[in-house]
């Protein structure tokens, strides 16, 4: 089914609600400049991040290191992380931490914080739940190029699909960032409405890192693993939830803020084949004809479009594969069999030819090297 916006079933949002209470956006994110890789996250999400590194007993000044991060460019507040350093930095504090749980841990903390980017703020200030999604799916880049929030109506359950790539290649393991962002936004979904709207099903890539009962206990809903894609399903109804304390001054206020330093943006071509790989690898389909058609181009156009950025589709396609395989082979128990079936090869045989090619060893040598470890930067 294809990509929908909320537009064509909610009324778009004319009147707005609160965010008087939130301190002015440039106090805690920085704005986007000329030297900035579209992989920069402009949003807090390592809020609180020292704080609970020494409450499970360690020190965050290394860890920050070891990814590229300077202690006191983030206690400065300004710094703005990119993906790559994010999702490597949650890896290495759960595995050193041996707090498997981490980044559902920082979500709550950052929860609690009441701080928030840009796109938190508009949410916050929406008139309902729904006009607030539609409006972060339509200024997605305002939280960071290198991801992509986007939505799909599930008609057979009266549902909506709200879905969230990240866009990059070589993170074979994203599973903590990916817990972070999806409780985070079941957490906000629930403040915003007083509670009337909520996540009715999560859907993660991954396989568990943490026993069900802690995602039970974080989510309180049906939550999938093993899925094509990483998101949250709301309910109808819950897009028709109003916000409360509306405040429509404020909305106008952040809605010029990112006027001014927000430029409407599109990731590179290769990133946004990428998140559209990510979610078609294993199907039926997962050619290049259908990804120009998702993407509303001309075959030659994609090309073209790659060939400038100095790739090409079946380069990408691999990367998209490679990462999965590493995945499957290094964190999860499933069968070669499965993961061959899941990565879209024909055979078992052709999916050991790949990975003798890439990795220079065989399926079973790369499953017995063991979890990935994300590289300092």
């Amino acid at each position: 089914m294809p990509n929908t916006s909320l537009t064509d079933h909610i009324r778009p949002a004319t009147s707005h609600a609160t965010a008087s209470r939130q301190r002015e956006p440039s106090t805690t994110i920085g704005s986007p400049g000329a030297g900035g890789g579209f992989d920069v996250v402009y949003a807090p999400l390592l809020l609180d991040f020292p704080e609970l590194v020494a409450e499970l007993g360690g020190d965050p000044a290394p860890l920050l290191q070891r990814v590229g991060i300077e202690p006191a460019e983030l206690a400065g507040g300004s710094f703005n992380a990119t993906y790559r350093q994010l999702v490597n930095l949650l890896e290495i504090a759960a595995t050193d931490l041996q707090s498997p749980d981490f980044g559902m841990r920082l979500a709550r903390r950052q929860q609690d914080s009441k701080e928030f980017g840009p796109l938190g703020t508009v949410m916050k200030c929406s008139t309902t739940f729904g006009d607030a999604l539609d409006y972060v799916c339509s200024h997605n880049y305002v939280h960071s190029l290198a991801a992509r929030v986007w939505l799909q109506q599930l008609t057979t359950e009266r549902a909506v699909f709200v879905g969230h790539d990240i866009l990059l290649d070589g993170l074979p393991n994203k599973s903590q960032v990916m817990e972070q962002v999806m409780l985070i936004g079941h957490l906000t979904s629930m403040e915003m409405t007083g509670g009337r709207a909520r996540a009715r099903r999560i859907h993660f890539r991954h396989q568990p890192v943490s026993p069900l009962r802690v995602y039970l206990k974080n989510f309180g809903c049906e939550v999938r693993f093993g899925q094509n894609e990483d998101g949250v399903v709301y309910s109808m109804e819950d897009l028709a939830q109003p916000i409360i304390d509306p405040d429509s001054r404020a909305f106008e206020e952040m809605i010029a803020f990112i006027e001014r330093h927000f430029t409407d943006r599109r990731p590179p071509m290769h990133a946004e084949v990428r998140g559209i790989l990510m979610r078609l690898i294993g199907t039926a389909d997962s050619s290049n004809e259908r990804v120009a058609r998702e993407l509303n181009l001309h075959l030659r156009t994609l090309h073209r479009r790659l060939n400038t950025e100095g790739t090409s589709f079946q380069r990408i396609k691999d990367e998209v594969r490679r990462d999965a395989m590493v995945y499957y082979l290094r964190q999860t128990d499933l069968e070669l069999a499965r993961i061959s079936e899941k990565l879209g090869f024909a055979e078992q045989s052709v999916m050991a030819r790949r990975c003798k090619r890439w990795f220079s060893a065989s399926p079973t040598q790369v499953r017995h090297q063991g979890p990935v470890v994300p590289e300092s930067s």
